[in-house]
C-alpha cells in the first residue's frame, strides 16, 4: 500500500463532496450564522467527549504530571507561540488567496472565508488528523482516515448546504496538514503510544470546544492560534 494514500483519500474525498454539494445547493442562503448553530452544539458536545480521553497522569522525565495540568500547559504554550506566529491570520490569508484565485466575484468573500476557516479548524483539530497518518504509514491501516473522511464529507456537505461555499477548500488544508504528519511518520517510523494519542485527543477536545463556542456566537476565540498545542505530546515523545 502506498504510504499516505489515506490522506489523499481524505483530502480529495472532501473536495469532491464539496464540489457535489456546491452543484446541488446553488442557492445562496440567508442567516448563515444561524444555520451553523446545530453544528456548534454538535462540535461542543464532541469537544467535551474528547477531553475525557485525556490520561489521568503523564510521566515526563521521571516526573508524574496530571493529565489536566499537561493539557493546560500544552494549550498555553501553543497559544503563546500561535499568537506570535499569527497562525489563524495566516489561515485566513490563505483563504483570501483561494478566494481571489478561484472564486472572486462568485459569492460573498466574508462568508467564504468564514466557512473555509470554520471547516478547516474542525477537520484538522481532531486527533484523527494526526493519529490517522501515523496508522496509515506505519501499520498500513486506513480505518481511522476512512472514518474521518466520511465525517469530514458530511461536515462539508452540511456547511455548503448552509451557504458556506468555502468549505470545499478545507480539502486542501487536509492535504497540507495531514501530509506533514505523513512525512513525520515516514521519517520517525515508530508507533504512537496510547498516552500520546490520548493527550492529543484531550487537547484537541479543548480546541473543539473553542470552535463550538465560535459557531454558537458566544465569544470569538482564535482557535487557529492554539493549533501548535497539538504538537506538544509528539515533541515530548520523540
Amino acid at each position: 500500500m502506498i504510504p499516505g494514500i489515506g490522506t489523499l483519500i481524505n483530502g480529495f474525498g472532501v473536495i469532491i463532496a464539496g464540489i457535489i454539494a456546491r452543484t446541488v445547493f446553488r442557492k445562496e442562503l440567508k442567516n448563515f450564522d444561524e444555520n451553523l448553530l446545530p453544528l456548534g452544539l454538535l462540535v461542543l458536545a464532541l469537544g467535551f467527549r474528547e477531553t475525557l480521553k485525556s490520561p489521568n497522569t503523564i510521566t515526563i522525565i521521571n516526573f508524574e504530571v496530571s493529565g489536566f495540568i499537561f493539557t493546560l500547559l500544552a494549550i498555553i504554550l501553543g497559544a503563546i507561540l500561535g499568537n506570535l506566529l499569527k497562525i489563524e491570520e495566516r489561515i485566513k490569508k490563505f483563504g483570501d488567496y483561494l478566494y481571489i484565485k478561484f472564486e472572486k466575484g462568485n459569492n460573498d468573500q466574508s462568508k467564504f472565508i468564514e466557512s473555509y476557516l470554520t471547516t478547516t479548524l474542525i477537520v484538522i483539530t481532531g486527533p484523527l488528523a494526526i493519529i490517522g497518518p501515523f496508522f496509515d504509514v506505519i501499520e498500513s491501516n486506513l480505518e481511522l482516515l476512512l472514518i474521518k473522511t466520511a465525517l469530514d464529507c458530511f461536515l462539508v456537505i452540511f456547511i455548503t448546504s448552509s451557504g458556506g461555499k468555502g468549505a470545499v477548500y478545507s480539502g486542501v488544508s487536509i492535504l497540507i496538514y495531514q501530509g506533514f504528519f505523513t512525512l513525520c511518520a515516514l521519517l520517525i517510523n515508530s508507533n504512537i503510544e496510547s498516552w500520546i494519542s490520548d493527550s492529543i485527543a484531550g487537547i484537541g477536545g479543548v480546541l473543539l470546544i473553542g470552535v463550538g463556542i465560535n459557531l454558537l456566537g458566544i465569544k470569538k476565540i482564535p482557535v487557529g492560534n492554539y493549533l501548535l498545542s497539538l504538537f506538544v505530546p509528539l515533541l515530548l515523545a520523540f
